[in-house]
C-alpha cells in the first residue's frame, strides 16, 4: 500500500495508484473517469476522503453562473 500522503491520515482510505483495479473502482465509486481520478489524486493527494472533496468541488465550480 502507498504510504499516506500525510502524517494526519492514520485510519483513512488510501487509494493505491499502483493497483489499476483499485484505481477503477474508486473511480466507479465517485462516479469519475479513471482520468479524472488521476488528476484529482495528483492534485489532492491518495486519501480518499480528500479526493472526494476535491471532486466535489470541482462540480460545484462547474455549476457557477459566469461572472
Amino acid at each position: 500500500m502507498v504510504p499516506p500522503t500525510d502524517a494526519g491520515a492514520a485510519g483513512a482510505a488510501l487509494i493505491d495508484v499502483s493497483d489499476e483495479a483499485e484505481v477503477r473502482r474508486w473511480a466507479e465509486k465517485l462516479a469519475v473517469s479513471v482520468e479524472a481520478l488521476r488528476e484529482a489524486i495528483t492534485a489532492a493527494g491518495n486519501r480518499a476522503d480528500r479526493v472526494g472533496e476535491y471532486l466535489l468541488r470541482l462540480r460545484a465550480d462547474d455549476h457557477r453562473p459566469p461572472l
